[in-house]
């Protein structure tokens, strides 16, 4: 530890003291003992009381006298100790702290200890080593007012992909302790960016005084600068985009070893065959962090029974080629302090690339018809005993797959060669196309297409205007060619579409990659010689799916029992249809919106997002129990029909329940239909568990800190107080002594 200087908290309090005690004390023993008059028979045994009797002055010589010795060691033990001296620490600086704890899932790893007998998470140990710092804050003297003297104040930020400020500024060490104490362990990624920018927020400000008016600078920090200390592992994707200011220190506390290796699994799917639904396979990512080759047993699990087990081994992880390096290596800081140091180029290189992870998988067929809950997990090899590794959050994922079923089809139209060719490829349990007039007379009879998806193409079913959706009636359509509006306005309730008739030609230029429907189509091709300007209403059911420099050019339209994907335009006015997109695009359509009524058939989502399930029409009761919780949420259905929740936190599977109708795939506990919404990691990044030593900021690079960088200054007054103690044990021990002789 480096001790700079010990300054005195209280120190005029001390010196106030000193000025009347310690002429006080001396004075006691310059004054002469005044007698009592007692008549004696001889005054042999009493010269010295003689003596004292001759002097005719108050005051006396002061004499050699041990007791005074020690009792002015006591006094100066006593005035020392009002003065509150401190030890200063020349690398605890500032007196305004951020204390950042990261509470995402690498910090679940169990390589904290470094005792074998005891197994202990990496947030444990930041959250132990941030109560020794508070512990080490300097507090306010006795009289800090009077003197002037403040200590040091500290806020506590938790974080993962999202940040919350769990206690903002205070002095108050009870507080900060609670604040730490109560973070949980989260299993989502790593993000610093939003913490960064708390921080910032919480950060004193800049003021400007004009005219006896004081105005806030946002953008500008003022007052003593902030030291901001990092509990983490170094794991963290986004920390090059963290920029502290210049004037504020930053001290990264290293937690968890860097010769921590890990085998876990980052991406899982469930898939049926077209050609046969009830053939199942499991596609299973896996990946491998640790320099040396790994050997694993993968687990399939289907609902709770063991269904296989598979030995694969895995390529060591790698070190990365010279022209693999990020080139965009942040700069040097301009003025390193403490751990904030510059570091080499060749250093830098290797901060900035760590080691490639060697990849694998393995596929699991089963033959189901049903649906099912599949649980995939990671164990050692059968007979070599011990845990797999130090991190098991990604050792265990879960995945639905929703029972086998083809999808029937049914085509509204008036003759459409390029609909009839793209679908005829696609593995449908049935395809039946009808005219506009067939399709009517069935309305009129009050019955319905028997087809799981309506495609409509120029052409729209007769519905009121009360209709749920835009004058829609209950089902799932795919329209072309037109845009289904209600049948008389409302005033209250403004139509969530408006078609503004066609328009001119035009490119589509944005489209949401991620949608189901549009996740594996390019778009950025296809140009329309003739558009359809439509007009999506905010707030309302209607969301835009993709768009032309014009406006919307494909709109999803969602109430309650009622699902549309609508393309406005012709699409035999456009190229589309020439592309192998189109396909792609009409077999993802269909799969969307006649998967929507099966259960557990959305993508497995990942921590850290939020989850939105639609549930079956008049669902009402609705309730959510997460992993390893005992009381359930309640939760209110959207307009459509959908509940959201989240983000998520834990890894495992939730639970919802409600009162009414079942989808397919979902179960049916005590009255109740019961859906299984698994979540997991799924992160390759957060998988790589091996701390680092030193993290690369925006702005500067920051070596790992040292065991003793968050130790305070070092209060000297109890040890003062405990010498004070023993000094009056000795002088009582002299005085007795001395009274006995």
């Amino acid at each position: 530890m480096n001790w700079s200087s010990i300054s005195f908290v209280s120190w005029p309090l001390a010196l106030g003291v000193a000025a009347v005690a310690v002429p006080a004390l001396i004075l006691l023993y310059l004054l002469k003992l005044r007698r009592r008059d007692m008549e004696i028979s001889t005054t042999l045994l009493w010269k010295k009381a003689v003596q004292d009797l001759q002097a005719n002055a108050p005051l006396q010589r002061l004499r050699k006298n041990i007791l005074l010795f020690l009792q002015l060691l006591v006094l100066a033990a006593l005035i020392f100790a009002l003065a509150e001296p401190v030890m200063k620490s020349a690398s605890f600086t500032g007196q305004k702290h951020v204390i950042l704890i990261d509470r995402s899932a690498s910090m679940a790893t169990l390589d904290a200890s470094d005792n074998p007998n005891r197994r202990e998470t990496r947030l444990e140990e930041a959250k132990r080593q941030a109560l020794v710092m508070v512990e080490s804050l300097r507090e306010p003297g006795l009289i800090a007012k009077a003197t002037n003297a403040i200590g040091d104040e500290a806020m506590v930020i938790a974080f993962d992909n999202v940040s919350d400020v769990r206690q903002s500024f205070t002095s108050d060490k009870q507080k900060l302790r609670a604040a730490i104490e109560s973070i949980t362990q989260s299993d989502a990624p790593t993000s610093m960016g939003e913490a960064m920018r708390l921080a910032k927020a919480h950060a004193p400000k800049r003021l400007h005084v004009e005219n006896n008016q004081t105005q806030v600078i946002e953008g500008l920090s003022g007052g003593a600068p902030i030291s901001i200390h990092l509990f983490s592992d170094g794991r963290v994707p986004d920390a090059d985009a963290a920029k502290p200011s210049p004037e504020d220190s930053f001290v990264f506390h290293r937690i968890g070893s860097e010769k921590s290796g890990n085998v876990g699994i980052t991406s899982v799917r469930a898939q049926r065959s077209y050609e046969n639904p009830n053939a199942l396979s499991f596609f299973v990512g896996l990946q491998n962090s640790d320099p040396a080759e790994r050997t694993v047993d993968v687990e399939l699990v289907v609902e709770g029974s063991v269904a296989a087990i598979k030995q694969v081994t895995m390529p060591g992880a790698t070190k990365p080629a010279a022209d693999g390096v990020n080139p965009a290596a942040p700069p040097k800081p301009d003025q390193p302090q403490g751990a904030n140091a510059d570091v080499s180029g060749d250093e830098q290189q290797r901060i900035t690339s760590d080691l490639n992870p060697g990849v694998g998988g393995v596929v699991f067929n089963v033959e189901r018809e049903d649906a099912l809950l599949a649980e995939i997990r990671l164990r050692a090899p059968t007979g070599s005993g011990g845990d797999l590794d130090a991190f098991p959050t990604d050792d265990r994922v879960y995945v639905n797959a929703g029972p086998a079923k083809r999808l029937r089809v049914a085509i509204v139209t008036s003759g459409s060669l390029f609909l009839s060719s793209a679908l005829a490829g696609l593995p449908l349990a049935e395809l039946k196309t009808v005219t506009p007039a067939e399709y009517k007379a069935l309305a009129d009879k009050g019955t319905t297409l028997p087809a799981d998806v309506i495609i409509l193409d120029g052409t729209l079913p007769a519905a009121s205007g009360n209709a749920p959706a835009a004058g829609l009636p209950p089902g799932r359509y795919l329209i072309l060619n037109a845009v289904p509006t209600p049948k008389t306005a409302n005033e209250q309730s403004p139509p969530p579409l408006t078609d503004k008739g066609k328009g001119g030609n035009a490119t589509i230029v944005d489209w949401q990659r991620t949608h189901p429907a549009l996740r594996n189509v390019g778009l950025d091709s296809v140009f329309l010689a003739e558009t359809r300007d439509v007009d999506v209403r905010p707030g309302s059911t209607a969301v835009t799916l993709a768009r032309t420099e014009r406006g919307p050019a494909i709109i999803e339209l969602s109430s309650g029992p009622t699902r549309a994907l609508i393309v406005p335009f012709d699409i035999g006015a456009t190229n589309w249809p020439l592309d192998v997109s189109f396909v792609v695009f009409l077999a993802s359509a269909i799969d969307y919106l006649g998967g929507e009524s099966l259960a557990g058939s959305t993508d497995t989502p990942q921590m850290g997002s939020t989850i939105s399930e639609r549930l079956p029409a008049g669902a009402t009761d609705i309730r959510l129990l997460g992993p390893g919780e005992t009381s359930e949420a309640t939760l209110t259905p959207l307009p459509d029909g959908s509940v959201v929740f989240g983000p998520v936190r834990r890894a495992g599977v939730y639970r919802l329940s409600w009162k009414g109708p079942a989808a397919p795939g979902d179960l049916t506990e005590s009255s109740r239909s019961v859906r299984r919404v698994p979540a997991n990691l799924l992160d390759a990044p957060e998988s790589v568990v091996a701390s680092k030593q030193t993290i690369a900021l925006a702005s500067r690079v920051v070596n790992a800190a040292g065991s003793d960088a968050f130790k305070g200054d070092q209060k000297l007054w109890p040890w003062l107080l405990l010498a004070c103690a023993a000094m009056l044990m000795v002088e009582w021990y002299v005085y007795n002594k001395k009274t006995h002789l």
